[in-house]
Formats: structure tokens, sequence, C-alpha cells
């Protein structure tokens, strides 16, 4: 089978991997200007194609027919070429429900606020009323049947699951936020569909506020099953989407240690690089060599709040996801931002030591003696709960506590020669 990605730009895409790892077979990426539509469905040269922005709307005139979702969404993503006859259909409503579902997000009966009125907005709109819930359109534009922002401020407490559906904390404006959730006091869960990055602003608020999350990667691997199966004709066994998620993610995403000073963070991600072949960053020998100083005359000379920012400014050069293992320092956890840019595409693991095993030393100006690193272990510990994806424990055998990473995170080995 012929099968392709149209749109522009195209840049990086994670399809032609996605759909590899479920067919075994290429996939290609074939940007289009949109004076090239014409004559590229004219020739009809493909068995199967995806669609992505801007021409979910504008390629339906080229369709010969379409399925119900699409009459209702307006916007395809999915083309099937069955000996000349082009059918349209839109996987990104599936793809979403299907995200829903395995997260267990109950949205039978509620009220759900669903940010932006474009198509992704309108597709997740759609998912949502098969699912018997109420979907609300917020949008700047307010009119048939959409409310503004301020309307969802207002009324905030009605709505238990938001939904962002537009672009804004999308790569590389990753910055921004569509809105902020620290006046909501009934959310259950928040789904952003964006999916680079991984953790959008949006979903490390709604971690700091201790709400349910899902982003927009699984909903990308989800649709795309679907469109497989579209492509095929054929049901494909739906146990290798998750093998697929860990798949892609290995080498891309980060590994980010976090954990009280003298935890064994440096000596785990040493042996985690020796296992999986992943290089090490050690956040505060990076510090180090920006600053041109110890950690210790940092804190002499120029004070906390200086070596702080400077941490920041390094976390923000590791926010992109490389496959790296990232040690942090031990009060990374203490700034936000820090644990905002990290989290981005990075997966945080909690390496924990019990306050018994600890023990002070003298380059790290803030646990020099055991009073000192009993009062960090007492403020630091509910942060490294709350940022954690997962949280590993470090007081025995470090091969234990390196394989444990290993199998939680799903990272892969490197293989050995026999």
């Amino acid at each position: 089978m012929k099968l392709e990605l149209i749109g522009n730009p195209l840049g990086h895409s994670w399809s032609p991997e996605i759909h590899h790892f479920f067919l075994k077979q290429d996939y290609h990426l074939h940007p289009l200007e949109e004076d090239e539509l014409n004559e590229y469905f004219c020739r009809r040269d493909f068995d199967g194609i995806n669609v992505t922005i801007p021409y979910k709307e504008k390629v339906i005139p080229f369709l010969d027919e379409t399925d119900e979702a699409v009459e209702e969404i307006g916007a395809v993503n999915c083309i099937v070429n069955n000996n000349g006859k082009l059918t349209g259909h839109n996987t990104d409503w599936e793809g979403f429900r299907d995200m829903i579902h395995a997260h267990g997000i109950e949205v039978k009966g509620r009220k759900i606020a669903v940010l932006g009125s474009g198509g992704a907005s309108k597709a997740v709109y759609h998912a949502l009323k098969t699912m018997g819930a109420y979907p609300q359109i917020v949008s700047r534009t307010v009119g048939d049947g959409r409310i503004s922002y301020d309307d969802l401020y207002k009324n905030e407490s009605e709505y238990s699951l938001l939904v962002n559906a537009t672009p804004v904390g999308m790569f590389p404006n990753t910055e921004k936020s569509p809105i902020d959730l620290s006046g909501f006091t009934s959310l259950e869960a928040v789904v952003d569909i964006i999916a680079n990055p991984l953790r959008t602003k949006l979903m490390f608020q709604a971690e700091t506020q201790h709400i349910a999350y899902a982003g927009g990667f699984e909903m990308l691997v989800r649709q795309a099953f679907i469109a497989d199966q579209y492509f095929t004709g054929k049901e494909l066994n739906a146990g290798m989407i998750e093998p697929c998620m860990n798949t892609l993610l290995t080498g891309k995403r980060n590994i980010v240690l976090i954990g009280m000073p003298t935890s064994g963070k440096t000596t785990v991600a040493s042996l985690l690089s020796e296992k999986t072949g992943m290089p090490v960053c050690e956040m505060d020998d990076e510090i180090v060599k920006r600053i041109g100083t110890s950690i210790a005359d940092c804190f002499k000379e120029k004070g906390e709040a200086y070596f702080r920012s400077e941490e920041t400014k390094t976390a923000s050069e590791h926010r992109i996801g490389k496959g790296e293992i990232i040690s942090c320092g031990g009060g990374a956890v203490m700034t936000p931002e820090t644990m905002r840019y990290l989290s981005e595409n990075g997966i945080v693991v909690w390496i924990r030591r019990e306050l018994s095993q600890l023990y002070p030393t003298e380059s790290r100006p803030l646990s020099t003696d055991t009073d000192a690193i009993a009062r960090m272990y007492r403020e630091r510990t509910p942060l490294y709960e709350m940022y954690s994806d997962i949280t590993v424990d470090n007081s025995a055998a470090i091969e234990d506590t390196a394989a444990e990473i290993i199998q939680k995170t799903g990272i892969k080995e490197k293989r050995r020669i026999q």
C-alpha cells in the first residue's frame, strides 16, 4: 500500500514511525501547497492518506463520499482509496474517545468545557456527545452556542472536565497556556490534545493542583491505529497501542531524576546510562560550568536565588526530549518553572531514600549537617511527591533501583553481544 500524510508545513511528524509500527510498511510525508491539491487528488496515486493542518476541511470537495461523523464534524483526517473511490473519515474523534475510555475518565451526563472552536474542537465535541456528555464550546468568539472564557470562569463549578482543543501551548510556544486552572474548584480531569510537548503548561498546572490529566500524544497514536484499520479494512490488535507509545518515546523522552542530596541520583544515572546507552546530564555540573564557580562559592557570593535562576535556565535548555538521563540537584523542585521545563518531555522519577540513610556533604551548602538535612527532607518531600511520575526506593541494591526504573519507564536496555 502507498500511504502518506499531507499537510503544510509537516515539520517533524510522528506519523511514519506510528504507522510503520502498526503496519510494518513504509509511510511517507508529502507536504503540499494548496494550489497542488487539485492535481494531487486527480492523480489519486495513493491507497490511503492522512490529512493534517491546514487541509482537513479543504480536502472534502475532492472526495466521493464521507462517513456520518465527517458530516457532523466538517473535517477529514483519513482518506481511503478503494479502486479509485475516495472515502473520507475522521479518526480524531475516535482517538479522543478511546483515550478517555483508557484513562477511565467519566463523561456521561457531565458538563464539559471544550476550549476552541476549530476542527479539532468539533471532533472532540462530537466524541463527547456520542459518549453522553454535555460539551460546551468556549471561544474568544461567542454566539452559536459558544461561550466566552469569562463566562467559563464565572461558572467554573459546573464543569468536571476541561479539554484544550486549541493550539495554545504547542511547541515552540510552550510558555503559553489557554487558561488558568487555579480558580477551578470542581475539575476532576484535564485533557490537552496537543502532542508536542508531551506535557504542556496546562497539564503541568493540572499536576500541581492534583487534577488527573491526559495528553495529545496518546490520542495521536490511538487515532492512527484506527486509521490503519480503515486503510487495511482489517481489525488490528489493540494490544499494539501501548507498546507503540513506549517504543516511540524511547530515545525521545528524557528520564529526569529528582531526590534529596546523597539519595544516589548520580550513581543511578550512571548505571542507567551503562545499561541503556542513554547519555547523562548532571544538572549541577552544567550549572557550575555556566557560572564559573563552585555551588558552595556561588551560594556564598551571590546567594541561593541567583543559583536557582541559573538552574532554571539550564533546565530550559533540556526541555526538548532527546532521550537523556537528567540528574537534578536536590533543590530543583523548589522552583516550579524549573520542574515545568524538565517535565515537558521528561518522565520524572523520584529517587527516594530514607532520612536515616542521608548524610551531610560539604559540596552542598544547604545540607552540611544532619539538622539541615532533616529540615530539607520535611520541606521537600511533598514537592518530590507532587512532581514525580514514578517513585523508586533506593535504600538497597543500586542494581535493583536501576532495574525498577527501566521496568517502570519502559526504556530499553542495550543488547548485549553474546
